[in-house]
């Protein structure tokens, strides 16, 4: 008796355990209802669970008999994600109204690049409402205008059920909301107004650097437009507003642009970082190594498309777009080596965007959660980006105009003494000159050149002699005044302009020159050198029509004091007091 018992319970165990392993996967596919009187402005991916078709398509009955067999798995994340090339999916949820009336809330799938996308809404065992909308149909065909998949439903009081059927070669993210309208409408204003300042910012920058390559012709500005431009278009293709504003009745080219935008995006930054980096002169082999790759690159996009093949496109675009910013760093890195500074701000930009783009792909492709930060990460990256690349170009451009300065400054200068040369005498004489014709004011020039100069090369050399030539205009230097005009006229001759000098002062001021060049003496390998000088000087008057006439009453003033034995200042008799 008692063995009968004992095999009694064991039979019972068996069936007990049978019945748990028939229960425990139907109760762990099915979660909780959502309540609609409690607030869910998140995600509700917790509370649903899927199935993916693994042998054809499945129709909503055989769906329906699939949850009823225990077949959907819970979902453990808010937002359900399968990643790239996914098998079609199911997705189920069920929905408690436990108010005497019915409610209704804004169902959003926050994807906006699904192809296929049926609804169903259930009530009592029975299909209330349905839709079937994707991207493969014209915006105008959504039941609500949004750039997301969005239904407004009445719940009635009780259980209902909604079963999800989802298709695409994309990327299968799946971010759900279930809210009331006006707050689904709330969160998408405060989206729209997130995007406009990023598409506003990025749209003046680029306008401002187009501007900037009209005016200055510097092919880095239109690249760097161009750069942003693809950012813009291919954030709008993924984002759901290129289907919304620019081509709504396109949807095949609504599945395409994705891919294609991604790719143009890399290109464009490349070129970009050729011209910016000035690759061409840092590294010229990898100046013809980029073009062939990008070349390359859009080959095998022709025939994605040839082939009508998204899915292998979108794969090329991913793969292409994580070897662009690869590149990107190389380029910068081997950069910075060579000693180019604005290479830093090009490093830390790039990396933004590396940091930003490898957030989104990663939340996109499900290896780390989708929310919000994830999935803008790549547009807080970008605007990071586009920010340090326009400093960096402002820096390039200060760079620039400082180089282009000094280069007109040494232009101006005589490479040896330092002092002004003939160009640069003439530019700054003129304004003086037509100042003192038109208002008759006082002018007097001063020319002088050393005397046996040629004797002080040929004996000592000609770095004495240039040391001689240094000396000099260290002492017309010294004794010019801030209003004088100095320069080196050539070899070893001198001139000085003196507004508001008559000739008595200047003739003084050129005695002066004339004793302290006397009175200095050079060390040249053990020898000490004495120089002299001969001087000219002449006054501004009636018959001097311009400047080079002054000028040539000085020179010839000089010649009669080299004529009367050198070392003396000629000049008109005037009495001086």
């Amino acid at each position: 008796m008692v063995g009968k018992i004992i095999k009694f319970k064991q039979i019972l165990l068996f069936f007990l355990l049978m019945i748990c392993a028939q229960v425990i996967p139907m109760a762990a596919a099915t979660a909780a209802p959502i309540l609609l009187n409690e607030s869910h402005l998140g995600p509700i991916g917790l509370s649903t669970g899927f199935y993916q078709e693994t042998q054809g398509r499945l129709t909503l009955d055989e769906a329906i008999n699939a949850f009823d067999s225990g077949r959907f798995s819970p979902s453990d994340k808010p937002v359900l994600n399968f990643g790239i090339g996914s098998k079609p999916v199911w997705i189920h949820f069920s929905v408690e109204n436990t108010s005497p009336q019915p409610l209704r809330r804004r169902l959003s799938i926050e994807t906006p690049w699904l192809d296929h996308i049926n609804l169903y809404f259930r009530h009592d065992g029975k299909t209330v409402t349905r839709f079937q909308v994707g991207d493969t149909e014209d915006f105008a065909a959504r039941p609500i205008n949004n750039r997301f998949f969005a239904f407004d439903h009445d719940f009635v009081p009780g259980l209902s059920e909604v079963f999800i059927r989802v298709q695409t070669p994309d990327t299968m993210v799946l971010p759900i909301r279930l809210m009331p309208p006006d707050q689904a409408r709330a969160l998408g204003k405060a989206q729209d107004y997130s995007y406009g300042f990023m598409y506003g910012f990025l749209f003046a920058l680029m306008i401002y650097n187009v501007m900037l390559y009209l005016g200055l012709k510097d092919a880095r500005y239109i690249l760097y437009s161009l750069y942003l431009g693809m950012f813009l278009l291919m954030n709008i293709s993924y984002t759901g507003h290129g289907f919304e504003w620019l081509w709504p009745t396109n949807p095949h080219w609504e599945q395409w642009s994705i891919p294609i935008f991604m790719t143009l995006y890399g290109a464009s930054g490349l070129l970009f970082a050729l011209r910016f980096l000035d690759i061409r002169k840092h590294f010229p082999r990898l100046c013809q190594v980029v073009p062939s790759y990008l070349g390359l690159v859009g080959i095998l996009m022709l025939l994605t498309i040839l082939f009508d093949s998204q899915y292998a496109a979108l794969l090329l675009a991913f793969g292409f777009v994580f070897l662009f910013i690869g590149i990107m760093l190389f380029l910068g890195v081997i950069t910075l080596r060579t000693g180019e500074k604005s290479s830093r701000y090009f490093l830390l930009a790039t990396f933004s965007a590396m940091v930003g783009a490898f957030i989104t792909t990663l939340a996109n492709w499900g290896a780390i959660p989708f929310n919000t930060w994830t999935f803008r990460a790549v547009d807080l990256g970008m605007l990071i980006d586009a920010t340090l690349l326009a400093l960096a170009l402002t820096y390039q451009f200060k760079i620039g105009q400082e180089a282009m300065f000094h280069a007109e400054q040494m232009a101006m200068l005589d490479p040896l003494t330092g002092i002004n040369n003939r160009r640069a005498f003439r530019d700054k004489a003129t304004p003086v000159w037509n100042i003192a014709q038109r208002q008759d004011r006082d002018l007097s020039i001063i020319m002088f050149d050393l005397d046996h100069f040629k004797l002080i090369n040929d004996k000592y050399g000609h770095a004495c002699g240039d040391k001689a030539l240094i000396a000099t205009a260290d002492i017309l230097k010294a004794s010019s005044r801030t209003q004088d005009v100095i320069a080196r006229w050539g070899g070893e001759e001198f001139i000085l302009l003196l507004p508001e000098t008559g000739c008595p002062d200047a003739i003084l001021i050129a005695k002066r020159l004339r004793a302290d060049i006397a009175a200095l003496r050079l060390h040249h390998e053990n020898h000490e050198i004495r120089m002299t000088a001969s001087f000219g000087v002449g006054q501004r008057d009636p018959q001097h029509q311009s400047l080079d006439a002054l000028i040539s009453t000085a020179d010839n003033f000089l010649y009669q004091a080299k004529d009367d034995g050198r070392n003396r200042v000629g000049h008109t008799p005037v009495d001086i007091v």
